[in-house]
C-alpha cells in the first residue's frame, strides 16, 4: 500500500518569526509590569503616588528658591464599601506653591515616561528618571479609567491652566481631554472638603492665596488602600516633614 506523504511542518521559520517582531514602547512595558514602578499592591500604589508627587513639589520649590508649602488630600470615593473589601477608589490631590509649569510642557511631564529635566544633571535630587508622576497617572487610568487633572499657574497675574489628560501606553504620549484657563487656583473645592478644612480656610491657614500665588495641583483617582502605621502615607509625610524642616506640609484624609 502506498505511503501517504508527510504533512508539511508547522515550525516557524526565520521569516515568520521576523514578521511577528515589533517594538514595545516603554509605557506599554511598564503598564504590563507595574510592580517595577512600585504599584504592585493597592497600599503601596497609594503611597508611591503621594511620594512621587510630593518629591516633585519639593524639588520644584527648592529649585525656584521658594519655601515649600504642600497640601496633600486623600478622599475615599467608596466610604460605604463592605468591610471585607480591602481596597477602595481614592482621589489623591497634591497642591504646591512652586513656580508652576508652562503650558507646552504639561503633556510631556505628566503624560510621558522617561521625560524630565534631572536625568543628565550631576546634582542630587529626589526625582531623576522622569517616571514617577506619569506612572502614577498611568496606574490611575488602568485601575479607574479616570484621567489626571492638573491645575497650574506660573504668575500671580496670569490665569491658571486646567488640563485633564490620559497617557496612551502604545505611543508614550498624553491625550488631552480638557484644556481650559481659569482663575480658580488653588481649586476652591478643596477648601470645602470637611468642617476642618472650612475652619482652617476661614482662619487663612488652608491654601492661603498669598502663599499659593503660583504653583501646581495634581489629582489622580486610583485603586488603593489607606491604612495608618508603618509604611503608610502618614509615616512618609511625617518623615518627610522631619527631613525638610523648611517645608510646611498639610495632610487631609
Amino acid at each position: 500500500m502506498a505511503r501517504k506523504p508527510a504533512k508539511s511542518s508547522s515550525r516557524a521559520t526565520a521569516e515568520t518569526m521576523a514578521a511577528k517582531q515589533r517594538e514595545i514602547s516603554v509605557s506599554e512595558f511598564f503598564a504590563k509590569n507595574r510592580h517595577l514602578l512600585g504599584f504592585d499592591n493597592p497600599r503601596k500604589a497609594l503611597l508611591t503616588t503621594v511620594k512621587e508627587a510630593v518629591d516633585n513639589s519639593l524639588d520644584a520649590c527648592e529649585e525656584a528658591g521658594i519655601l515649600p508649602d504642600i497640601t496633600v488630600v486623600i478622599e475615599d470615593l467608596q466610604p460605604n464599601r463592605a468591610a471585607s473589601v480591602k481596597s477602595s477608589k481614592y482621589r489623591v490631590t497634591i497642591v504646591d506653591n512652586g513656580p508652576g509649569i508652562v503650558r507646552k510642557q504639561i503633556e510631556h511631564i505628566f503624560g510621558r515616561l522617561l521625560y524630565g529635566s534631572k536625568f543628565h544633571r550631576l546634582k542630587m535630587s529626589r526625582g531623576q528618571q522622569g517616571i514617577g508622576i506619569s506612572a502614577a497617572g498611568m496606574y490611575g487610568l488602568l485601575t479607574t479609567g479616570r484621567p489626571m487633572v492638573i491645575h497650574t499657574r506660573t504668575s500671580p497675574k496670569a490665569k491658571a491652566h486646567h488640563i485633564e489628560l490620559a497617557m496612551n501606553t502604545k505611543t508614550n504620549r498624553a491625550e488631552v481631554t480638557l484644556d481650559n484657563e481659569t482663575d480658580d487656583f488653588p481649586p476652591a473645592a478643596f477648601r470645602d472638603l470637611t468642617p476642618g478644612t472650612r475652619e482652617l480656610t476661614a482662619s487663612g491657614e488652608f491654601l492661603p492665596a498669598s502663599i499659593y500665588a503660583t504653583g501646581t495641583s495634581v489629582t489622580i483617582e486610583l485603586e488603593g488602600q489607606y491604612r495608618r502605621g508603618k509604611g503608610s502615607v502618614d509615616e512618609f509625610l511625617e518623615l518627610t516633614a522631619i527631613a525638610n524642616p523648611h517645608a510646611r506640609i498639610v495632610f487631609v484624609a
